[in-house]
């Protein structure tokens, strides 16, 4: 036999579903309904006993009896269908005010009476324990639900444990505690709480001892130290423990607590603890590999790029100590020129090393002044007149752009930055075009040439540290620092750099968004402005 209990604990109701012997489970309050639905049905019967005949007054008792099986259960129902037999035998079959029968068809009348009100009474209560379990049921999952929900928007383990506390204080209103072990010394600790909680006693931590080694429930309501007012649940995933929660169950019966189904609770805990681990390692596997494959790039680009123009200059400067005099003029100052252009690459390979370093540690000072657009690319280009003596530039910027309020020194090694890359992949006797204009409230300055261009699954990857579209450092296209350092640079100033097909989709072209500012001319000039 089934029945439903439903325990009140502050403004939380949470519905018990117990089996065998549910008579102790039944208030008597219930009977209580009972008797006085039946005394109603009564007097109803004998205010209407001469309007209606013998038959239609069983009707009214048939009606107490199925609105007390809907309000109580099934045996406070088939109770008032037995005491509404006896009280329609006794009241209103003749002989009256006995439990004689004289006429053969009030005796039908009542038995049949009899058998409809038990069936009904029992097919009603059944309805409303069915009723009762699954509204129940869906309390249970819908609480569940929002603890599974919160635990999913946790991104770590510490977010975990602190919402896992809260939703379980929030839902149950009975205190919660998670304890760890320390990861400094092992002991065990009380790293979460919910709600105001009875410090542990030495009992109490033995028996999350044995719930942590054992895998297994201890305290209240189980086979270990069942006398605490504790309940230890091990949290645990893939077998193994993370930790454990403990409730306060002091003033719970078992039955109460097996209706809380916090077995489910755990389990989400568990998963979700395991989740955020996972993520964790995977993190930190990411970051390693990543570092590693950063530093081998480093290596690499270092070896390579410092060597060669060292070689390069070695080479010519023992050439021209050891063959002086037996060089021509002409071959002695391409020599020089060759030991000076290596310099200068070198040179340049440096300072683009110090600073990305800059860049990477958040050293790099941001002193911004205010500047026009034209002189910082006039001073790139003549550092860049070397590299630019093999193609053609054509500037197509107005005079008239509003200042920038920028570090200038950065900006324009930004520049040189992206016209030394522009200049490298360019042909020889190609146009590369260098355009500026103001476009809402950002300065856009477009770089462009006529090499090979950039693929589209590049475009991105172009700004990362010694990325060179497959060819290494050792191919002409330099260390794959360049654009990386002008990516960090713009980004310090709040612009953004991104790569695009060139006119015509030839070539590529880099992009520099600058963010503009009204200069102080224009804010004590407004009129010249407009």
């Amino acid at each position: 036999m089934r029945s439903n209990e439903r325990k009140s604990k502050g403004n939380r109701e949470v519905y018990l579903v117990a089996v065998g012997d549910s008579g102790t489970q039944t208030r008597w309050t219930e009977y209580a309904w009972a008797v006085a639905s039946v005394g109603a049905a009564t007097a109803v019967s004998m205010g209407l006993e001469n309007m209606l005949p013998l038959g239609n007054l069983s009707l009214i008792f048939l009606t107490s009896v199925l609105w007390v099986a809907t309000r109580t259960g099934i045996r406070p129902a088939l109770f008032t269908a037995v005491l509404s037999f006896l009280t329609y035998n006794y009241f209103f079959t003749e002989p009256r005010l006995t439990f004689h029968m004289a006429d053969t068809d009030e005796l039908l009348t009542v038995v049949l009476f009899l058998v409809i009100a038990v069936t009904g009474g029992n097919l009603a209560g059944s309805l409303r324990d069915k009723v009762q379990l699954l509204r129940a049921s869906n309390e249970l999952i819908d609480a569940h639900l929002r603890f599974t929900r919160r635990l999913a928007s946790a991104p770590d383990i510490r977010s975990v444990r602190s919402e896992a506390a809260e939703a379980l204080y929030a839902q149950l209103e009975i205190p919660i505690i998670i304890v760890q072990r320390s990861p400094d010394n092992g002991d065990l600790e009380v790293v979460n709480r919910g709600g105001a909680a009875q410090p542990l006693n030495e009992a109490a931590y033995s028996a999350i001892e044995r719930a942590m080694q054992n895998i297994q429930s201890s305290g209240a309501f189980s086979d270990t130290l069942n006398s605490l007012p504790w309940r230890f649940e091990p949290i645990e995933a893939d077998g193994e423990v993370y930790a454990v929660l403990g409730l306060w169950v002091d003033d719970m019966t078992p039955e109460y607590y097996r209706g809380l189904a916090i077995s489910v609770y755990v389990h989400q805990l568990g998963l979700a603890w395991f989740r955020t681990q996972l993520a964790a390692n995977l993190s930190a596997s990411r970051v390693a590999e990543e570092t590693e494959r950063l530093r081998s790039a480093l290596l690499s680009s270092i070896s390579h790029d410092l060597r060669t123009p060292l070689a390069s200059m070695i080479g010519s400067a023992s050439t021209l100590k050891s063959m002086s005099s037996r060089l021509s003029e002409e071959d002695r100052e391409s020599l020089l020129d060759s030991v000076l252009g290596e310099g200068e690459r070198l040179d340049r390979y440096i300072r683009n090393l110090l600073d990305m370093t800059k860049l990477g540690h958040g050293t790099l000072k941001i002193e911004r002044d205010w500047i026009a657009l034209t002189d910082m690319l006039s001073s790139a280009l003549r550092r860049t007149r070397n590299l630019m003596a093999k193609v053609r530039v054509e500037r197509n910027v107005a005079d008239d752009l509003p200042l920038l309020f920028v570090h200038p020194a950065l900006i324009e090694q930004a520049l040189v930055n992206v016209l030394e890359n522009a200049a490298k992949f360019a042909p020889d006797a190609s146009t590369l075009s260098i355009r500026a204009q103001k476009v809402a409230d950002e300065l856009l300055i477009a770089i462009s040439d006529e090499g090979p261009g950039i693929p589209e699954d590049q475009r991105d990857q172009v700004f990362d540290m010694f990325f060179t579209g497959g060819e290494g450092d050792r191919g002409p296209h330099g260390s794959g620092l360049g654009l990386a350092i002008c990516h960090g640079m713009v980004a310090a100033h709040g612009g953004r750099i991104r790569a695009l097909p060139g006119p015509n989709n030839r070539g590529a072209t880099i992009e520099i968004a600058l963010p503009l500012i009204e200069s102080p001319e224009q804010e004590n000039n407004p009129e010249s402005s407009e």
